[in-house]
C-alpha cells in the first residue's frame, strides 16, 4: 500500500523515478524496488521521500485519503493530529447530514437540496 501511494504521489507531482532517486540519494533501482513493494522501507527512507515530495509522512500513511493533486494540496502538508481532526469534523458533518435526511424525509421521497442551502 505504501508503495502504491509513493508511486501515485510521484506521478501527481510529475517526477520521474530517477529524479526522485537522485533527490533521495539512492539508486534508481533501489527507488524502483520501493515503488514495486519489495521489502519494507525503513522509516528514514520514507521521511526522505516525504521531504523530497514536500508531504508529511502522515499523508503517505493515510490510506483512506486518495492521492490526487487536490488531496495533496489540501492534506499533504498536514500533520497527523490535523488529519485526525479533519477526519472527525467530516464524520460529524456526515452524521448530521444523514440525520437531516432521515428526519426530513420520513415519506421516503427523494430529497432535493437547492444550491446555497
Amino acid at each position: 500500500m505504501i508503495a502504491t501511494r509513493m508511486r501515485k504521489v510521484r506521478e501527481v507531482r510529475g517526477w520521474k523515478q530517477s529524479a526522485v532517486a537522485d533527490s533521495m540519494k539512492i539508486t534508481q533501482q533501489a527507488y524502483s524496488f520501493l515503488e514495486q513493494g519489495h521489502g519494507s522501507p525503513r522509516i528514514d527512507t520514507l521521511k526522505r521521500f516525504c521531504e523530497v515530495m514536500k508531504i508529511e509522512i502522515s499523508f503517505l500513511l493515510a490510506y483512506d485519503v486518495p492521492v490526487t493533486e487536490e488531496s495533496i494540496d489540501k492534506y499533504g502538508t498536514k500533520g497527523f493530529a490535523d488529519l485526525i481532526a479533519e477526519h472527525k469534523r467530516l464524520e460529524q458533518k456526515l452524521e448530521f447530514f444523514n440525520y437531516l435526511i432521515k428526519t426530513n424525509n420520513s415519506d421516503n421521497q427523494p430529497m432535493v437540496i437547492a444550491a446555497g442551502q
